[in-house]
């Protein structure tokens, strides 16, 4: 009888368990979502950034 109980305990720590990871990959995935989304962000910002000053280098040039 104590091995049964035994069992069931383990299945519901692993079942605990299983659940925590789920919701931890869930989580870790948003994250990387996340990280994706803000990296775009920066490389476009910095590719306006570098057009601007082109553009002010080539307006520069054309008054001088």
């Amino acid at each position: 009888m104590a091995k049964a109980s035994y069992k069931t305990l383990n299945n519901t720590l692993e079942e605990e368990l299983r659940r925590e990871l789920i919701e931890k990959n869930k989580e870790l995935q948003v994250l990387r979502n996340r990280c994706e989304m803000l990296e775009q962000s920066v490389r476009e910002e910095q590719t306006a950034k570098y057009e601007a000053y082109k553009r002010i280098s080539n307006l520069t040039a054309k008054t001088d």
